[in-house]
């Protein structure tokens, strides 16, 4: 089981994706701002962070170019959550470093999107 990082600012979409990833994730860590998050990641090196686009302090999309910037954490994988499901804002996504974008509401079945997530993690593994 792995660690993700969930940076999400809404409390109720915060704990629909707590509840959904306690199935599958050991720990799940929780960030409401990017601020917050920064310094989690100055602490721990989750296996996936599910970023939401539409953060109060820093859009989602700045703050993963910066982190996919830093060569400690880019290898990290990063899945876009946001309520924009329009095509131009995917490819801005993928375009910064994620490697899948979920849009809310969630309306996957939880434990299919528990495997999406999964394969994000292995697809996103270096080769060896």
């Amino acid at each position: 089981m792995a660690t993700v990082l969930l940076v999400e600012d809404h409390p109720m979409n915060r704990k629909l994706f707590r509840d959904i990833l306690g199935f599958e994730f050991e720990q799940v860590i929780e960030a409401e701002t990017a601020a917050a998050a920064r310094e989690i990641l100055l602490q721990t090196r989750p296996d996936l962070i599910l970023m939401d686009i539409q953060l109060p302090d820093l859009d989602g999309i700045s703050f993963v170019r910066e982190i996919k910037a830093q060569p400690m954490l880019a290898s990290i994988p990063i899945i876009a959550v946001s309520a924009h499901a329009m095509k131009q804002d995917i490819d801005q996504a993928r375009a910064a470093g994620c490697c899948d974008y979920v849009t809310k509401p969630i309306t996957d079945d939880p434990f299919v999107l528990l495997e999406r997530l999964k394969r994000s993690m292995i697809s996103a593994r270096p080769s060896s």
